[in-house]
């Protein structure tokens, strides 16, 4: 009795911030899941819509829990349990229930979840169920990397950092979030924190190669022209048809040699020209006519 008390308490609680706005929401949200007649869960699941559309939040949480515990092969119950606590604001107490769950890293159930959050565009969802499983065991590094990988598409490049901190913790030498950090150092101009991750990635990337123009730009940034044009031999061709690459390879013989030979470039320049890049080769070239040869000076003049 004293038990069953101390239960009511707590799940009373847990919903102190309930308002008549989180039961409409709760009424009208079109994101939980029905299930077949045919599905064992049918009746756990309608019970707990049930409760929590009439808005007995109490019991409603005591029917998702019972309904996961009972069911928890059903990836559909967890994120129905999910859908709930998000749409109430209650994101604390999912991420409990979750790293309560302990799944195993190769938990088909957890990984479905992962997925279809993902498949659907429930980002705010995925983050709260990743947050959740980077506390259980096993979980950690592949949820530090999803999570970095959101916010760095998101541009929040702060917590993206936060997150490839964590993942190269664990595995110095992560492909993904060695560029990651590259991508992130590159864009807050810390050059030579570029040079240091790209150089890593050197040794460790296996699946993308095309990071030699992070080498290039970092080496220019810090006036070592002759060094960054080191790194033009390791790129492959896709990489220097890239437009980015193209521009601070130019700039580099532009800086570094008095009458640069741009028959390396041309090809790239004009597989580019190809796929739609308008600016002319006399511009892009500012050597080919009188008027950019003294615009070359000027800028060598000035960085030198």
């Amino acid at each position: 009795m004293k038990n069953t008390l101390l239960l009511f308490v707590l799940f009373s609680s847990s919903f102190c911030s309930y308002s008549v706005r989180n039961q409409e929401a709760l009424e009208s949200d079109q994101k939980f899941i029905k299930l077949s007649e045919t599905d064992p869960a049918f009746r756990c699941n309608q019970e707990s819509l049930h409760y929590a559309r009439k808005g007995d939040l109490n019991r409603a949480e005591l029917a998702w829990d019972g309904c996961a515990k009972e069911f928890f092969q059903s990836y559909q119950i967890h994120l129905n349990r999910l859908r709930f606590y998000y749409v109430l604001e209650e994101y604390e107490i999912i991420k409990r229930k979750i790293e309560s769950d302990s799944p195993a890293r190769n938990s088909p159930v957890y990984t479905k979840i992962v997925q279809e959050l993902y498949d659907t565009l429930r980002w705010e969802e995925r983050v709260i169920v990743l947050d959740a499983l980077s506390r259980v065991r096993g979980w950690e590094l592949y949820s530090y990397e999803e999570l970095a990988n959101y916010y760095l598409h998101q541009g929040n490049f702060p917590f993206a950092e936060s997150y490839y901190n964590q993942v190269l913790e664990i595995n110095p030498f992560h492909e993904d979030a060695l560029f990651g950090m590259t991508e992130i150092q590159t864009h807050n101009e810390k050059w030579y924190s570029v040079l240091d991750y790209g150089k890593s990635l050197v040794v460790a990337a296996k699946k993308n190669k095309d990071f030699h123009y992070f080498l290039l730009k970092a080496n220019y940034e810090l006036g070592r022209y002759a060094e960054g044009l080191k790194w033009v031999e390791n790129a492959s061709d896709k990489e220097k048809s890239q437009i980015s690459f193209l521009e601070v390879w130019r700039d580099l013989l532009l800086l570094s040699k008095d009458k640069p030979n741009w028959n390396p470039l041309l090809p790239y320049y004009r597989k580019a020209v190809a796929e739609g890049y308008a600016v002319p080769e006399s511009v892009f070239f500012p050597t080919l006519d009188a008027s950019g040869r003294e615009a070359r000076k000027a800028i060598r003049t000035g960085r030198e």
